[in-house]
Order: structure tokens, then C-alpha cells, then sequence
């Protein structure tokens, strides 16, 4: 065996190793969620107070669905709906053809019992209307109530949680009091139906079936088991050395205690809020609590829309060595790790670009003992998608899964692609500011 065939063989080998780490965090994230948590003792303590906070941008044509979704879930708890608008969307309304979302939140403020909130500067991003809110929430407290004892629960317009969330986080929070930090991973799922007809249309909804498989996978083979380990669910051990891991929650689906929110706010114009705050997090070791439960949120409907989102999020943990040098985060070795760590994950999601290609490229045209390599790769990837789609995937029929398979690869070489033009943008000195535009009710 050549040289290069060796070297070949051992990235294969560490690929397949690593696949098998993802598999088994796939299984434990699918028997997390499927358990729940079990009931709290009763008159364990006081049944916490939510502010369920809604940051909304170019948002009005599914704000009224997200309003009236939310209004249901928080009944039965001592929760408030807030709705925060701000004047960035005025600024920049030549750019878009929109209805305005202010209007649209003013009246449902005018029938609705949900408060609507309006940051002012057009500067700010999404941290800094939650960090705007999260102040307006410490003046609604009754009065004798402590921001310990309040939560501010963030979703996006997009976010169709289920009715009990804030169940499952009223037990969560009982199950572990001396957290402050809890999060409802995502579901996501292509929302818009298929195309009546069209080739083209076809094939770019198919990968938008394939994308919300690959987003979900990364829920479930990532997202969750780190969160998980960074909490008491994981021995001793294995969260001292979880620590020093990136590991990031994302603001739909978190639930904050009040207190730490305003001692600790959201980083200000920050394009990546959660994945900068969840640094801070990690640098001081604060404990994350994932809930078993799953919000729903949707995928961008067109590749070029996946490409776009991915090439901004590709900031996030690209972005590490300022976030090392942000003032409130905690110096030391757990930072620079914790810097290490998130390159890592960004190196990683420019191979999704290379990899799928790359594998099949040893699948057809490999020596046999590549290609060998490469089948038990491949397999283990099946795995994962399958345990995943059968567990997080929007209920479909057996051909519409199928066809989420088939398309999942095209939709991680697509995310990957966005990655290398966030890399771009991000050396020629880019921001990473915008956003994802929702699909417009019909």
C-alpha cells in the first residue's frame, strides 16, 4: 500500500471513530428526549414566573400565528407574552417589501393580553432587544419578587413549541435549582408544501427535506450531548472535562434566570448572540440543562437561502478569538480551550463541503480496502440519519423520509459551501450581520 493510501486509510479510520461518537450521542439524545423529566414533589417550591420574550424583525406575516401559539402555551403558569419590535425594520424597510411589523405587533398588543415592546436604536441586533426586554421584565415584577425567581424564555416567530414547554422547564428548574441556564433544543422541519410541479422546484424542496434532517442531526449528535455533559446529568469527570468544550445554546428554545440576564447581558450588536453569550457561559463553567423537550422551528426554504443562513452562522464559532477577548468573558485556560474547540467545530463544518463528495468518490473509484472504509462510513452515517429522522423528523410517509436520506449529503455539501463563503466574507472583514427571512403567510 502506497503512502498516500496509508494516509488516506487513517483519516478514514478517525472519521469512522468519530462517526461512531456521533452515533452513540444520537441514541442517548433519542432515549433523553423520550423519557421526559419525571413530575416534581409536590410543594417542592414555588412555581417560577416566565416572561416569554419574542424579538421580531420583517416578521409580520406570522407573528399573529406565533402570538396566538405562544398566548396557549403560557396559560396555566404565572407568564406574560412580550413582543419586542425595533426601529432597525423602519430603517431598513427600502430594502424590503414588507408589512410593517410594529403596526402588525400594535394590534395585536391592542387585542391580546401581550405586551409590545419597541427597542429604539436601529443599531442594535437581536441580543440587544432581549437584553432591552430583559430590563423592562425586572420592572413588571410584582412586588417581593426577586429576578431569581423569574425567567425570561426566548423564542423566535418561527418557534411553534409545544403546549407544555413551560411544564417541562418548571420541572427542570425544580430538578435543578441551582441553575440558571436551561434549553429547549429545535426540531426543524420544512414548513412549505410540495410543489404541484417543476423539476427545479421539486429538487430544492427535496433539499430543504434533506437540510432540516441534516440541522437535526447536528441537534441531536451535538447540540444536546454537550449540553447534557456541561450539567449533572454527567458524572464528575466527564463534566470537568466537558468544560473546556464549546458547547452553545441558541435563543429560541432558552430559558435564563432573570438575575444572571441583567448581571450578565447579552453581548451588545453582537450578529451571533447565542453563540457569543454561550461563551461567556462556558468561560465561567455555568451549568447548561437541556430540557427533553423540542421546539419547531423551520429551515430556509431554497438552497440559496441554506447557503446564505450557513455562511452566516459560519461566524459563530469562526468568531471564537474575539469572543477570548470580549471583557466578560472569563480568562483562562478554560477560554483558550474553549477558543480551540470552536475553531474545531468550524473546521469541521467547511469538510461537510468535501466530505460527502469525497466518500463517494471512494465508493466508485477507491482500492478495495478504501472503499471497504469508506462503506463502514457511510453505513454509520445511514445510522444516524435514520435513528434521527424517526425520532426528531417531522411525521411524513415513508416516501418523504426516504427522500430526506437521499438528500441530506446535498444539503451538508450546501451548508459546507456556506461555510467557506462565511470564511470569505469574515477574512475580507466582514460582519455577519442579517438574517434569515421567514416565508410570508399566505
Amino acid at each position: 500500500m502506497t503512502v498516500s493510501a496509508l494516509a488516506v486509510s487513517g483519516l478514514l479510520g478517525a472519521a469512522l471513530v468519530r462517526q461512531l461518537f456521533i452515533l452513540s450521542g444520537v441514541i442517548r439524545s433519542c432515549r433523553f428526549t423520550a423519557a421526559g423529566i419525571p413530575p416534581a414533589p409536590a410543594h417542592s417550591s414555588p412555581d417560577p414566573i416566565f416572561f416569554v420574550v419574542v424579538p421580531v424583525l420583517r416578521e409580520a406575516g406570522i407573528i399573529a400565528d406565533a402570538a396566538a401559539h405562544l398566548t396557549a402555551m403560557a396559560r396555566g403558569h404565572a407568564a406574560q407574552l412580550i413582543v419586542i419590535t425595533t426601529a432597525r425594520e423602519a430603517v431598513e424597510a427600502f430594502q424590503h417589501d414588507s408589512e410593517d411589523t410594529v403596526k402588525v405587533v400594535e394590534q395585536l398588543a391592542a387585542e391580546h393580553r401581550l405586551i409590545h415592546l419597541h427597542y429604539a436604536d436601529p443599531d442594535g441586533l437581536k441580543g440587544d432587544q432581549l437584553n432591552f426586554a430583559a430590563a423592562q421584565c425586572a420592572s413588571l415584577l410584582p412586588p417581593g419578587v426577586s429576578p431569581s425567581e423569574a425567567f425570561l424564555t426566548c423564542y423566535d416567530a418561527d418557534s411553534r413549541p409545544p403546549n407544555d414547554s413551560l411544564d417541562q422547564f418548571t420541572r427542570a428548574i425544580a430538578a435543578s435549582p441551582e441553575a440558571s441556564v436551561f434549553h429547549q433544543s429545535s426540531r426543524f422541519e420544512v414548513r412549505t408544501r410540495p410543489p404541484v410541479r417543476g423539476v427545479l422546484s421539486w429538487l430544492a424542496w427535496a433539499v430543504g427535506e434533506g437540510g432540516a434532517l441534516r440541522a437535526n442531526r447536528f441537534v441531536a449528535g451535538f447540540e444536546i450531548p454537550r449540553l447534557r455533559n456541561r450539567s449533572a446529568a454527567a458524572g464528575p469527570l466527564k463534566r470537568w472535562l466537558c468544560s473546556y468544550v464549546y458547547a452553545h445554546v441558541t435563543t429560541h428554545g432558552l430559558c435564563i434566570r432573570l438575575s444572571l440576564l441583567l448581571d450578565l447581558p447579552f453581548p451588545a450588536c453582537s450578529p451571533l448572540e447565542d453563540m457569543h453569550y454561550s461563551f461567556y457561559l462556558g468561560s465561567r463553567n455555568v451549568p447548561m440543562v437541556a430540557v427533553p423537550s423540542l421546539d419547531q422551528a423551520e429551515v430556509p426554504d431554497t438552497p440559496a437561502r441554506q447557503v446564505e443562513q450557513a455562511s452566516r452562522w459560519f461566524f459563530g464559532p469562526a468568531r471564537a478569538w474575539r469572543y477570548l477577548h470580549d471583557p466578560s468573558t472569563q480568562p483562562g485556560w478554560r477560554a483558550r480551550l474553549q477558543t480551540a474547540s470552536a475553531w474545531g467545530s468550524a473546521l469541521e463544518w467547511l469538510g461537510c463541503a468535501v466530505v460527502p463528495p469525497a466518500t463517494v468518490g471512494l465508493l466508485i473509484l477507491g482500492p478495495a480496502v478504501l472503499r471497504i472504509a469508506a462503506s463502514a462510513l457511510t453505513a454509520v452515517y445511514l445510522l444516524q440519519l435514520m435513528a434521527i429522522d424517526r425520532v426528531f423528523g417531522a411525521p411524513a410517509s415513508a416516501g418523504r423520509r426516504l427522500l430526506r436520506l437521499l438528500a441530506c449529503p446535498v444539503a451538508t455539501i450546501l451548508f459546507g459551501v456556506g461555510g467557506f463563503v462565511g470564511a470569505v466574507r469574515l477574512l475580507r472583514g466582514g460582519s455577519g450581520v442579517g438574517k434569515t427571512e421567514r416565508r410570508q403567510a399566505a
